[in-house]
């Protein structure tokens, strides 16, 4: 072999030694996304199962959990004359819409526990004393029964027969109607937890 030929030849297998390492390079970064996606899913398990349901929003129009699916979405209970937790609540979710204002797809639902004196009119009106915007955050009442049943037999908050009993925990549920985290509203950080929870279910839907 030539000088010319062995210098050819020692090019060559330096390229397919480079090849070589890149592909073991890309390789590992494949695994640790994977470990890592695996790791982020580990820290939110499925809770339950959020249960078929159509109530009125204050829109006056009906919403299903149908028109949800395919969101990942924050829930509370409240209801629009609380003197206790839901004034903070409710500002708290409306921080929430702000901090995921780059994130379009996420909705918020609010659902009145007292159905009786919260009409679609009264809860548009206090839904716009917050700012909320009607394409991302709901407010929904509708027949007791369903409420009860979502809230004791579907997000597991608790008996709400008594409205100053309700439940004050954010519920966090994924794009598929899964419940993913509960969340206490009075932790003075929860607005970033739940934006954290809500990037995690995000990195889960990334290809």
């Amino acid at each position: 072999m030539t000088l010319t030929g062995h210098a050819r030849t020692l090019a060559l297998l330096g390229m397919v030694g480079v090849v070589l390492a890149s592909g073991v390079i890309w390789t590992s970064l494949q695994l640790r996304r994977a470990t890592a996606a695996r790791d982020l899913l580990s820290l939110l398990p499925v809770l339950g199962e959020v249960p078929e349901f159509e109530l009125t929003e204050r829109s006056g129009q009906a919403l299903d959990l149908g028109e949800l699916r395919g969101h990942i979405w924050v829930a509370d209970f409240i209801f629009t004359y609380c003197g206790g937790p839901c004034p903070r609540m409710t500002a708290t979710m409306a921080r929430l819409q702000k901090a995921t204002a780059h994130l379009p797809d996420v909705r918020l639902v609010s659902f009145s526990v007292d159905p009786a004196r919260d009409t679609p009119e009264v809860m548009s009106a206090y839904a716009d004393r917050y700012g909320a915007d009607p394409s991302r955050w709901f407010f929904l009442t509708g027949p007791m029964e369903t409420i009860t049943h979502l809230a004791v037999n579907g997000f597991k908050v608790g008996s709400i027969e008594d409205p100053i009993l309700h439940s004050t925990r954010f519920i966090l549920v994924d794009e598929t109607g899964a419940i993913r985290a509960y969340r206490d509203s009075a932790e003075g950080n929860v607005v970033a937890q739940l934006l954290r929870d809500i990037e995690t279910l995000n990195e889960q839907r990334r290809p």
